[in-house]
């Protein structure tokens, strides 16, 4: 596999050059539209190789949804071997996709999903803008949104993220109510489609719902509209009907698979307990301060201020009010995505940059309606974008004399194994269950074993709250289910925010410590974790390797 070092001038020099051919062909129509979009989108391959051949975690939540998908493989049966937490089904189900044409399961499979995610809504994007603005503007303003994804190497934009597929199904539900805006007759088949796909994003995020209902509210104010001039309900009942069918087909799978009770225990109870107490007076300082975070975002939004101004001053012209109801409602719609955005962005209370993801495109398509007359102005942001790009990396390579933040030279583009991974594959087979107490879910990922309970970490059965006991309980009997063949005690320096081993490890939950003592052998404690081992798993030479380390223990 190619692997790229620290400064591939060369390359970094081909993707500008490439860059600038993408914003010549969007201004001066030298290609056709597909050939354009290809384009764009090889330029974005182009330039996230580097990052999608380092097959290393940059993110705590990419092993956490890839050992998601390493569990449901071997157990397909969400909310009984896999609970995502905030992260929704359909997340970690897109995961297994590349397991079934006989890939592993990795960062690098990982990103590829999400790739081929951010080139779906690109062009679900791009098709809707076509629709409501025209072929001129929709080339032009979508170079934009390629430029900051191509040239971006934060690690939040460029990981395997939970907000990839449900941006994903907003861009396709966005691209359906284009359709149906510009249609003289309605396709119940449009609509229908519309309503599935957003019944499908509370099961890939429950944060993506707000956006969802924008676009679902608009089809629906449309359908009505139509109904009333021409008394065809029809797409009205199929666009509801559409809405109704993943969740009433999910919930009649939960029930039958007996995981009903803890899609509400654990999904929707667990997820509002999640969500904090962030308040509408905190959402401006709250975004504030992400788009602070975030350099790269902070000057996509910069570039784009104006036109989204614009938008706005446009919507709520005099004039504006004399179009038809049916035209009124785009404007209404993506001022109001902006809004439900910025508050999917902000409503958990963390500050966490990939929420961000959520605005990307709410951005672009009311920029490109506040220079809907003014297209050719596109143009300059494409360039002032690209520019800052060029800018920071010639900083960087003068600085540091790098250019990739993401180095695949010395292996890193082969799967790494931890050294408590290295030790556990000694008591272990391809099959077998391994469950990690703290928050480490890499090793899941770099051992390539599922794990033994729903969730992957363990600080919600952890830290305090109202469902605490109902975590704890699910935990152990999770335990008795699969009967790992290793746990992992990793409280302590090498977990993610559970790190007190004096209050926080195994031995402070006294049913969960009893379990482990009655059927599990510590056999180690390298690097800070404990490593159990199933009593019956060890053979009778390991066991007698184990008894010097047990009596210095005891000593």
């Amino acid at each position: 596999m190619v692997t790229f070092d620290s400064t591939p001038t060369l390359y970094w020099l081909l993707g500008y050059l490439l860059a600038g051919i993408v914003i010549i062909s969007a201004v001066y129509k030298i290609i056709p539209a597909k050939v354009f979009f290809i384009l764009s989108i090889l330029l974005l391959v182009f330039m996230r190789m580097p990052v999608l051949v380092f097959n290393r975690e940059i993110n705590a939540d990419e092993s956490q949804m890839l050992s998601h998908a390493i569990t449901l493989y071997e157990d397909p049966v969400y909310w009984r071997s896999v609970d995502g937490t905030t992260i929704g089904p359909l997340d970690n189900y897109l995961l297994v996709v590349p397991k079934l044409f006989g890939f592993q399961i990795n960062y690098t499979s990982g990103r590829v999903m999400g790739l081929l995610c951010t080139i779906g809504a690109l062009l679900f994007v791009f098709l809707a803008m076509r629709n409501w603005f025209g072929e001129t503007l929709s080339r032009i303003a979508i170079v934009t949104p390629v430029i900051f994804l191509a040239f971006t190497q934060e690690t939040d934009f460029v990981h395997y993220s939970s907000e990839q597929l449900p941006v994903f199904l907003l861009a396709t539900i966005i691209w359906l109510l284009s359709k149906i805006t510009e249609s003289k007759s309605l396709s119940s088949a449009s609509t229908f489609t519309l309503g599935l796909v957003a019944g499908m994003m509370p099961f890939a995020k429950l944060q993506s719902v707000p956006q969802a209902m924008v676009i679902v509210l608009a089809a629906i104010w449309i359908c009505y509209h139509f109904f009333q001039k021409t008394k065809q309900i029809k797409p009205l009942l199929f666009l509801l009907s559409g809405g109704l069918a993943f969740p009433v087909l999910l919930f009649i799978w939960a029930a039958a698979n007996h995981v009903f009770g803890d899609f509400i225990d654990f999904y929707l109870l667990g997820n509002a307990i999640y969500a904090g107490e962030n308040n509408w007076l905190s959402i401006p300082v709250q975004m504030f301060n992400l788009i602070t975070l975030s350099p790269d975002f902070k000057i996509y939004s910069l570039v784009l201020i104006v036109p989204i101004i614009l938008g706005i001053v446009y919507a709520f012209l005099p004039n504006s009010r004399k179009k038809s109801q049916t035209q009124f409602v785009l404007p209404a719609t993506l001022i109001l995505s902006v809004l439900a955005g910025i508050y999917a962005a902000t409503k958990s209370g963390n500050t966490f940059i990939h929420y961000l993801n959520f605005c990307i495109y709410p951005w672009i398509l009311l920029a490109a309606y506040g220079t809907s007359k003014r297209y050719n102005w596109f143009t300059v942001f494409s360039v002032l974008l690209l520019f800052w790009f060029v800018g920071n990396d010639a900083i960087n390579y003068r600085r540091e004399h790098r250019l990739n933040s993401f180095e695949s030279i010395g292996g890193a583009n082969k799967l790494a194994e931890n050294p408590v991974v290295k030790e556990l594959k000694k008591f272990t087979k391809p099959g077998d269950y391994m469950t990690v107490w703290g928050w480490q879910c890499q090793y899941y990922v770099e051992a390539q074993l599922a794990q033994g309970t729903a969730e992957n970490h363990s600080e919600r059965s952890i830290f305090k709250h109202p469902l605490q006991e109902k975590y704890l309980s699910r935990y152990l009997s999770d335990l008795n289910r699969t009967k790992p063949v290793v746990i992992l005690d990793a409280v302590g320096k090498n977990s993610l925010w559970v790190q007190d081993k004096k209050t926080q490890g195994i031995e402070n939950f006294p049913a969960l410590a009893n379990f482990v003592h009655q059927h599990y052998t510590l056999v180690s404690d390298k690097n800070d974790i404990k490593l159990f081992v199933r009593k019956d798993r060890l053979t009778t030479q390991q066991q007698a390797d184990v008894l010097p380390y047990l009596a210095a223990i005891n000593r």
